[in-house]
C-alpha cells in the first residue's frame, strides 16, 4: 500500500518546534545581556551629563552646587536662572531616562 500524503506529519512539526526553542534559548539570555549592556552605558552616559552640568552650574552662579536634579534642567518658560539653569536635558532633569 502506498501513502500519498502531502504535509508534514507531527513528528516533523515536533522536531522543528523544538529546535526553534532550542535556539530561542539560545538567542535570548544574550539579548538580554546585551539589553542590560546598554542600559549601563546609558546610565553611565547621563552621570557624565549631570557632573559635567553640576561643574558648569557651579562656576555660572558660584552658588556651589544646585539644589536640586530639577535645578539644572531647561526653565518651563522664559529665561532660565539659578532654579532652571538649562545645562541639562529635560528628561534627565526630570529624573527618569529610559527606566533608570
Amino acid at each position: 500500500m502506498k501513502k500519498d500524503s502531502q504535509g508534514f506529519s507531527l513528528i516533523e512539526l515536533l522536531i522543528v518546534v523544538a529546535i526553534i526553542l532550542i535556539i530561542a534559548a539560545i538567542a535570548i539570555p544574550n539579548l538580554l545581556k546585551s539589553r542590560m549592556a546598554a542600559n549601563q552605558a546609558s546610565a553611565v552616559g547621563s552621570l557624565r551629563t549631570i557632573d559635567s552640568g553640576e561643574i558648569i552650574y557651579a562656576s555660572t552662579y558660584n552658588t556651589g552646587y544646585s539644589p536640586t536634579l530639577a535645578a539644572l534642567g531647561p526653565p518651563a518658560s522664559g529665561n532660565g536662572g539659578a532654579s532652571a539653569a538649562g545645562v541639562i536635558p529635560s528628561d534627565l532633569a526630570a529624573g527618569n531616562k529610559q527606566g533608570y
